[in-house]
C-alpha cells in the first residue's frame, strides 16, 4: 500500500529527548483523548485527505510525529509516506509502519527537496515549538517542501478564550472533577501560561501540583485514579522543556501572514471528549507560487 521513500542528509544532529518522551512512548497504549486523537478527530483528517485525493494523484505524505491512527488512514495505493519524530523511543514503541518510513529528526532540521510533499499532518505537535520563532521556522520549511495546493492538517491544543486560574484547576482535581491525567496536563499547563511567547515549563506544572499534593499515591486514592495512571507526571519534575499553546488566530497569522504562504481551507472542532473545544483541527492550503514548475 505505502511506498516509503528514503531521504539522505535530513539530520544535522541527533535530537536530545527528555525522559518525558521516553515515558510517553512506554505508556502510549494507556493514553487517550485529548492527548491522542479520538475517532472524530481521525474522521476530520480522513475527510480532508479524501477531498484532496479526489482531484490529485496519490499523495506524498509527511507526518510530523508517529501517530499510528494517521498512518492507518485508508491511503490509496502508491502513497509515499514519511514520518518524522525527534524521539527514537517513540518511533520504536509507537510507529506501526516500515522502519525506513520513519526518521528520527528534529522537525526544524528537515532537509527535503522543494515541492516534494503534498500533504503534511500533525496531531497535537505545534505546541512543542517555541512561539513565534520556531513555529515560524516550521512554516517556512513546510512552505518550501509542499507542492502547490498541498495541505497542512494540524490538530491543535489551543488555550481557552477565558484563561482558568491554576487554583481553579487544582480545586477541580482535588474534588474529583478532572477525569484523567491527560486532561490535567493540558488544563494546568494552559492555566499557568502567561503568554504563548513565554510558554509554560513542564517543571512548573509538576511543581504547582506537588505544592498542593506532595503525596501522589494519596491523591490518586482520593480522586479515584490508579497510582500507575498518576505517576507519569513525575517525568515533568525539574524539566525545562516548555509547551507553547497558541490560538487559532495565532496559527492563522503564522501560516497566512508572517511568514505566510498558506490560506485557511477549513477548521473542525470535535465534541466527543473532555477539552474537545481546545483541540480543533485546522487545514491550511499552500498558495500557488507565482512562478513554479509543476512537479
Amino acid at each position: 500500500m505505502k511506498n516509503p521513500t528514503s531521504f539522505k542528509a535530513m539530520i544535522r544532529n541527533k535530537p536530545k529527548v527528555s525522559k518525558h518522551w521516553q515515558e510517553t512512548a512506554r505508556r502510549w497504549q494507556h493514553l487517550g483523548p485529548p492527548l491522542r486523537p479520538a475517532a472524530q478527530d481521525i474522521g476530520f483528517f480522513s475527510d480532508f485527505v479524501q477531498e484532496w485525493e479526489q482531484h490529485h494523484r496519490p499523495p506524498r505524505v509527511l507526518l510530523l510525529g508517529v501517530t499510528p491512527e494517521i498512518y492507518r488512514l485508508p491511503w490509496p495505493e502508491k502513497t509515499s509516506f514519511l514520518a518524522t519524530d525527534k524521539s527514537q523511543a517513540m518511533i520504536d514503541a509507537v510507529w506501526p509502519g516500515p522502519k525506513k518510513a520513519a526518521q528520527c529528526v528534529n522537525w526544524l532540521s528537515l532537509k527535503l527537496p522543494d515541492s516534494s510533499r503534498d500533504i503534511v499532518l500533525c496531531d497535537g505537535g505545534l505546541h512543542l515549538l517555541a512561539y513565534p520563532r520556531e513555529q515560524q521556522q516550521l512554516v517556512r520549511i513546510l512552505q518550501a517542501i509542499l507542492s502547490n495546493q498541498g495541505l497542512c492538517i494540524f490538530r491543535l491544543y489551543v488555550p481557552p478564550s477565558q484563561q482558568e486560574s491554576p487554583e481553579a484547576v487544582l480545586r477541580d482535581l482535588i474534588e474529583g472533577r478532572i477525569p484523567n491525567l491527560n486532561v490535567l496536563k493540558l488544563r494546568l499547563g494552559m492555566s499557568l501560561m502567561k503568554s504563548a511567547a513565554v510558554g509554560v515549563a513542564l517543571g512548573m506544572i509538576w511543581q504547582v501540583l506537588h505544592e498542593v499534593a506532595p503525596d501522589l499515591e494519596k491523591l490518586a486514592r482520593r480522586i479515584g485514579w490508579s497510582v500507575e495512571h498518576i505517576m507519569p507526571i513525575n517525568t515533568f519534575r525539574g524539566s525545562a522543556e516548555r509547551f507553547y499553546f497558541v490560538t487559532v488566530n495565532q496559527v492563522t497569522e503564522l501560516f497566512c501572514i508572517n511568514p505566510g504562504g498558506f490560506e485557511v481551507h477549513g477548521i473542525r472542532v470535535p465534541s466527543s471528549y473532555e477539552l474537545s473545544e481546545q483541540c480543533p483541527t485546522i487545514v491550511l492550503r499552500r498558495c500557488r507560487r507565482s512562478l513554479s514548475v509543476e512537479e
